[in-house]
């Protein structure tokens, strides 16, 4: 009997330890999580959020760029949107599925690196605690969890292509290279430094130079080519918008860009390397048995954080976006869990950071109720009135029976489409093939008004060049919204005048 009972036990403790492990219970909880994004989702706002109105709005028509926009995402939605019609849940559908996709791309991701489901579901999971994905991308973002989500199935699929030299695999790292500068051009500076990192490790400098490397390469540019044609062809207008985005601020020194760098990052990844710290007190030491995968990604996010850096200031950019660093920040929790491994870590402290995500998500739902549900905050107040103010818009709208609504912003033009998803909603400012044509006679310009009743001079000659039409003098202006007030904190307000050739 002495026997008996440490062997039995040692007998369903090697079964657990063979069969726990093979549960779905990661998908479980992933699943789980989106129920509760949705639900969030829907706390926040009944009309569409900023990324899913333009995308919806853009999804009108198939072209290979929008703007300064790259066209995955928006084809995702086209296809979405020709299957089940349109409505805001499909929108917000392919942005959840899109949610999910990054969380597999980042188990993925660990469990190439680690080789052990735990760690890898513990890698994906640590995302959380990355402010841009624990929250941004929770309420809206399209593009960029697209592009992490790419990111992360590229160094996935680049492991094993390398581990065992399939041509299938190169085949794989060829197509999801290809479609990474078509989620966001922030994928361009991860995958050259993903390349750089391989060309210091000498399994990987193989891979490279070998033909299963070319396969890639030739794949890759299959992919890209007709997209990169095409940003040649409107390079100009492109580089102009681009650089916008990166100098709306009044000049700074060159320290305060660095500053600036360094502040986006701290804020990006500070929050989980200030967990991991406390969980596993020698995970930063320097370890030469860190496996090959590990050194990779760790050389491939330290140089492509130095190339966006470097992209940035040559093109004269005061500012820095944290979202512009995700797509490489949010691969940080991979390169650390790949190194607990290497030291002593209790369960206790691993189950640290699974409180902290845990402490995310429920901070999330908390957030979104104030934020969907009370006057506590001024963000809160600003999304219901947004939601007012499209319905109101399209109210107004409705008597005018339009046939094409041209929008001077994306943010009302996807909800306008959903309120009249027979008319042609267009966008000012869009390449000529990236916009739907003009129908019918009853043509309507809607405009953000919080300046002033006179409609700007860049909207008038915006209409002028896209569609040579400009205001009917003989058709009333009207007015929805109004001054800043309590419940319309930023004064929200909208113009609309028909248009005449």
């Amino acid at each position: 009997m002495r026997v008996a009972g440490p062997l039995l036990r040692a007998i369903l403790k090697q079964r657990v330890a063979l069969h726990v492990p093979e549960l779905p219970w990661f998908p479980v909880l992933l699943g789980l999580y989106l129920l509760l994004v949705s639900g969030v989702r829907c706390l926040l706002a009944r009309s569409l959020m900023f990324d899913e109105s333009e995308e919806f709005a853009l999804s009108q028509v198939l072209a290979l760029g929008y703007g300064a926009q790259p066209p995955l995402i928006v084809w995702i939605v086209w296809a979405a949107v020709a299957c089940f019609g349109p409505s805001a849940a499909v929108v917000v559908g392919v942005r959840l599925a899109v949610l999910g996709l990054l969380y597999a791309g980042l188990y993925a991701c660990g469990r190439v690196l680690t080789q052990r489901p735990d760690r890898a579901a513990l890698a994906a999971a640590s995302a959380l605690l990355i402010p841009t994905v624990g929250w941004d991308f929770v309420t809206d973002k399209m593009h960029t969890p697209l592009t992490c989500a790419v990111a992360a199935f590229t160094v996935a699929a680049l492991v094993r292509a390398v581990r065992g030299g399939e041509l299938r695999w190169a085949v794989a790292v060829g197509m999801i290279v290809g479609l990474g500068p078509l989620c966001k051009y922030t994928y361009l500076p991860f995958a050259a430094g993903l390349l750089a990192a391989a060309c210091t490790l000498p399994a990987y400098r193989r891979w490279v130079f070998s033909s299963r490397g070319l396969v890639a390469v030739f794949v890759a540019l299959l992919v890209v080519l007709p997209h990169a044609v095409w940003v040649i062809e409107n390079r100009v207008s492109l580089t102009s918008a681009i650089t916008r985005t990166m100098t709306d601020r009044p000049a700074n020194s060159r320290w305060s860009v660095l500053l600036g760098a360094a502040n986006a990052v701290f804020l990006g990844c500070g929050l989980f390397v200030a967990v991991f710290a406390v969980a596993v007190p020698g995970g930063f030491r320097r370890n030469s048995a860190l496996p090959a995968e590990a050194r990779l990604l760790t050389r491939a996010l330290l140089i492509g954080g130095l190339l966006s850096l470097a992209i940035v200031v040559a093109n004269g950019g005061n500012r820095f976006k944290a979202h512009w660093f995700t797509p490489l920040m949010v691969l940080v929790p991979a390169v650390l869990v790949a190194r607990m491994d290497r030291v002593a870590v209790s369960p206790r402290r691993v189950a640290l950071i699974w409180v902290a995500c845990g402490a995310v998500v429920i901070a999330s739902v908390a957030g979104g109720i104030v934020l969907g549900k009370t006057d506590w905050l001024k963000n809160g107040r600003s999304l219901r009135y947004q939601d007012r103010l499209i319905a109101e818009t399209a109210t107004v709208l409705t008597d005018e029976h339009p046939e094409t609504i041209v929008c001077e912003g994306v943010r009302h033009a996807g909800n306008l489409r959903l309120a009249f998803p027979s008319a042609s909603v267009s966008v000012l400012g869009l390449p000529a093939g990236s916009r739907p044509p003009v129908r019918g006679t009853r043509v309507v310009l809607v405009w953000e008004a919080e300046n002033g009743d006179a409609i700007p001079n860049d909207v008038l000659s915006a209409i002028e060049l896209d569609y040579g039409m400009q205001p009917d003098p003989l058709s009333a202006v009207r007015f929805t919204g109004g001054a800043p007030a309590y419940e319309n904190p930023h004064g929200r307000r909208l113009g609309m005048v028909r248009l005449v050739r």
